[in-house]
């Protein structure tokens, strides 16, 4: 894992160096909001899930740097409890309701979202977004990887190299509406696309449920008996078809390859039920949230963009 460690770094580094130009003084012309050392945010995420634990912590590492300079930050994390577009956007409207200094999103429908986070704009509370971006929405700022079709693209290759680039594959596509999930699937699709000899015969949306993506992968492996591969694009699918493999008997017969390290994963591919997995350094999303959700209370310049290192 040395090039987990390095990537890390190098990411940490980036942004690092990105946070100097975020805490810099505004330019001349520019009002500054009136100075404060007590901050409110809110989280919306898309679901509750053990992924987001990690963005958690890194957040809660920021705050306490904060508070060693005096600064108080407090939040919400107000997530519904699955992937369910009518409850996120429930849980954006209670959000503008709370009047915080700032909104994290992370977008589960772009299009259900992008009217909420403009009211909250127009009544004056900044929105950034992290995770997941929101596609044709205005925001402050995206934290989180941004380039999820190529994570998409070198699991793809990594599996057609491991079924000797032949053989029928399916993918859990998560949900149909978070813009990373459709990204994945498209550069996974994409790069696919180069091995005649490999087919893709099933394609299913698990919403990010564990339990889903069993019982879709128990009935994809009936349906095709003679599957090579799998291709989950979050964190909660690979889980879900690697316990449906060891259920059916299938380990060691059909490649599994996944999203991000829960301990469920990462025991997956210490005993052979899946092959690898792609993971980011989440708790970094967090940590930036924290300094970038002060910087737009504060009115000070930040990067629009900040995109974190990923690593197998």
């Amino acid at each position: 894992m040395k090039s987990q460690g390095l990537l890390y770094r190098v990411s940490a580094l980036v942004v690092l160096l990105a946070l100097v130009v975020a805490l810099a003084p505004v330019v001349p012309g520019q009002v500054q909001a009136q100075e404060k050392d007590s901050f409110y945010f809110v989280y919306v995420p898309k679901l509750v899930h053990p992924w987001y634990d990690d963005v958690k912590r890194g957040a809660d590492a920021s705050i306490a740097e904060f508070a060693k300079m005096g600064i108080t930050v407090k939040y919400d994390w107000d997530a519904p409890p699955s992937a369910d577009v009518v409850l996120h956007t429930q849980r954006i409207e209670a959000a503008i309701a709370k009047k915080p200094d700032v909104i994290f999103v992370s977008c589960l429908d772009a299009a259900a979202d992008k009217p909420l986070i403009e009211e909250a704009q127009k009544q004056g509370i900044p929105v950034l977004s992290f995770d997941t971006p929101c596609p044709d929405t205005t925001v402050e700022a995206f934290i989180g990887r941004y380039d999820y079709e190529a994570d998409g693209a070198e699991v793809a290759e990594a599996l057609a190299k491991a079924i000797n680039y032949k053989g029928e594959v399916a993918i859990l596509a998560g949900s149909p509406g978070a813009a990373n999930h459709r990204q994945r699937v498209a550069g996974f699709k994409k790069t696919m696309e180069k091995y005649p000899d490999i087919q893709i015969v099933a394609e299913e949306f698990d919403n990010d449920d564990v339990e889903r993506a069993v019982n879709l992968t128990a009935s994809i492996l009936q349906a095709h008996p003679n599957l090579a591969g799998i291709y989950g694009c979050n964190a909660s699918n690979p889980i879900g078809a690697g316990r449906a493999l060891v259920e059916a008997g299938k380990v060691g017969q059909v490649v599994l390859i996944g999203m991000d390290d829960l301990p469920d994963m990462v025991a997956f591919v210490r005993d052979g039920t899946a092959l690898a997995m792609s993971v980011q350094n989440v708790s970094e999303i967090g940590y930036w949230t924290i300094k970038y959700g002060v910087a737009a209370s504060k009115a000070t310049l930040f990067p629009r963009f900040t995109t974190l290192a990923h690593c197998w």
